[in-house]
């Protein structure tokens, strides 16, 4: 089972960016998303995510400690029937910061992830599987959300797995 990961932090530019939330997809579309306290990150956040991470948090439920969100995440792993592997196309952040949130990593999960983006099918599909990937973003799924982007991940994967079999 493929499970589709992106997150949003703190700062690309930043030795050890903090969490702000959290998307994971899995194949067959099920959904995890979870967003930190702001008084874990606002301090730490550069000008790139003010504008362009921050105003599209949904806040309300979806915010909880980071004791809560690893539990939750945990057992919507452990649901996985089968052995899972993370698709990000960001392992050095996304990744880094899912090892750091679990702490215990779950047995049905792999302990490497597969790299997948828009220049994984090659030059010349490239413009194709992006244009999809960015297609499914909108004003009701902007882009810069951790589940809208693991959505738009998964969507551009399942078209390329489909391609191959052509």
């Amino acid at each position: 089972m493929l499970v589709f990961l992106d997150t949003e932090f703190t700062g690309l530019d930043q030795d050890k960016p903090d969490l702000i939330s959290i998307g994971l997809v899995d194949e067959t579309g099920r959904e995890f998303y979870g967003e930190l306290p702001e008084s874990h990150w606002t301090v730490q956040c550069n000008e790139w995510v003010h504008f362009n991470v921050l105003p599209h948090l949904w806040r309300g439920d979806y915010v909880q400690s980071e004791a809560s969100i690893r539990d939750r995440l945990t057992a919507w792993i452990e649901d996985i029937p089968d052995e899972a592997m993370i698709v990000t196309d960001c392992p050095d952040a996304d990744f880094t910061l899912l090892k750091r949130l679990l702490q215990q990593w779950p047995k049905n999960l792999a302990e490497s992830p597969m790299q997948f983006s828009s220049w994984s099918m090659g030059d010349s599909r490239q413009p194709a599987l992006q244009k999809l990937m960015n297609d499914y973003h909108g004003p009701h799924r902007p882009e810069h959300h951790a589940l809208h982007d693991a959505h738009a991940l998964r969507l551009g994967m399942l078209y390329a797995l489909e391609l191959k079999k052509l």
